[in-house]
């Protein structure tokens, strides 16, 4: 019985150095692998990112910074980065049209707000002045047949325009003609840009008799100023209107015509979120992103 437990002894023993040995070998191993030699920064130089990439990680970053503890001009800064880089993104990957022009709506928005503590008047991102109507017809005419249905989001925009001549003509708050007359407008360039005009000129007026000062919006449940509801409804149509088919974009040095009309196109969407929000919509992340979800699926 010694015997058998001496024997043992030895054979766990040669079993402990085995094993022993197969792990430092193993360890070994690892760390060659990982201190095989390589020309430093290879890699990361052969790898750029796209031009979607770049503006998403840019976007991201600053969203971070925003809603930060950090002093207030330095987040400040950012919201108005994060406005630039979300529109960049709409632009640059299609797939995230909707939410690109969404949150670059809401970043400018937040923008408006922390200007206001420095007695400054309302962030201008130059979108009034850089939307649809800044095209020229001849230049982009056709520019965004394969990536909108334009005529669609020239109904969207004469609806819009119809609805504010009607409450400016009740002297609803923030109702204007001349926010009128950039619908109308845009609706205008957009029919001339594609091959067909949807615009039926007058539409139904009860919901805005009936609620022209506050209602509830039909694709949120939220309620918000009239005139605030009827320029998100444009907004979200136009993201509707907007087609998956253009490829992620790389950096170029010249814009062609159907960069330049997509990027506008963008830029009047956003403009809409953002004057809503101005008006008094509610920016709540759950109701926005469901209901454009939901206008995607409803438009296809």
């Amino acid at each position: 019985m010694q015997t058998l437990r001496v024997e043992n002894h030895r054979v766990f023993t040669h079993i402990r150095r085995w094993a022993s040995a197969a792990a430092v070998l193993a360890l070994t191993l690892t760390a060659g692998a990982c201190t095989m030699p390589r020309i430093q920064g290879r890699a990361e130089s052969e790898y750029e990112p796209s031009a979607c990439e770049q503006a998403l990680y840019t976007a991201m970053d600053a969203d971070e910074t925003m809603r930060s503890p950090l002093p207030l001009p330095m987040r400040y800064d950012a919201a108005r980065t994060a406005r630039d880089s979300w529109l960049d993104a709409a632009v640059s990957c299609p797939a995230r049209f909707g939410e690109g022009v969404m949150r670059a709506a809401q970043s400018a928005a937040q923008a408006d707000t922390m200007a206001a503590y420095f007695g400054l008047t309302q962030d201008d991102a130059g979108w009034d002045e850089t939307g649809i109507t800044s095209l020229d017809i001849d230049r982009h005419r056709s520019a965004l047949d394969d990536l909108v249905d334009t005529a669609a989001a020239a109904d969207a925009e004469d609806t819009a325009g119809f609805a504010f001549e009607v409450l400016a003509a009740r002297q609803v708050a923030g109702a204007t003609l001349s926010q009128s007359d950039r619908c109308k407008a845009a609706a205008q360039m957009l029919a001339s840009l594609g091959q067909d005009d949807a615009r039926q000129g007058v539409y139904d007026l009860t919901p805005l008799l009936d609620h022209p000062g506050r209602m509830t919006d039909a694709a949120t449940g939220l309620s918000a100023p009239t005139t605030a509801v009827v320029l998100m409804d444009c907004a979200r149509s136009l993201i509707a209107a907007a087609h998956d088919t253009r490829a992620d974009q790389n950096s170029q040095t010249e814009p062609t015509p159907t960069d330049e009309a997509w990027r506008a196109y963008a830029v009047q969407a956003a403009n809409h979120a953002l004057q809503a929000f101005r008006l008094g919509y509610p920016m709540i992340d759950e109701a926005l992103f469901d209901a454009e979800a939901t206008a995607n699926r409803n438009a296809g």
